[in-house]
């Protein structure tokens, strides 16, 4: 596994990510940077948003659908069953039309500062609906 260098941007230099001083010229890497605020949080919360954008669509159809199932239920009155002498046979079997819908999210990231110190990443969702 390789480790994650800082560049020195007096001399080019090479020192470890924790060090704060250059080893070779002496530089305070830190000391010329703004005060550090993470803004890793910022970059996944944008990063989130298809993901939440694709649930509230999901859970918005389901709600519809279970509206709409409802509803039809309530509309319809249950018929008087007729007198038989001769037990009925059982229905024919439907086939069942569903289709089935498939959501793919995909979110990267990256973010770098003035060091040369980069992240990056990736996540991919699939959301499967049956109808």
């Amino acid at each position: 596994m390789s480790e994650i260098q800082r560049i020195c941007v007096q001399c080019g230099y090479a020192n470890p990510l924790e060090s704060r001083y250059c080893a070779r010229c002496g530089y305070d890497s830190q000391g010329a940077l703004p005060a550090l605020r993470p803004s890793l949080p910022a970059v996944i919360g944008r990063a989130a948003l298809p993901v939440l954008v694709g649930a509230a669509s999901v859970a918005l159809r389901v709600g519809w659908k279970l509206l709409q199932q409802r509803g039809a239920r309530a509309q319809s009155s249950p018929a008087p069953q007729p007198v038989m002498r001769r037990p009925a046979a059982p229905p024919a079997p439907r086939p069942a039309a569903r289709t089935r819908r498939t959501i793919h999210i995909r979110s990267t990231w990256a973010t770098g500062d003035a060091s040369g110190v980069w992240q990056q990443g990736s996540s991919e969702h699939f959301i499967e609906i049956e109808e």
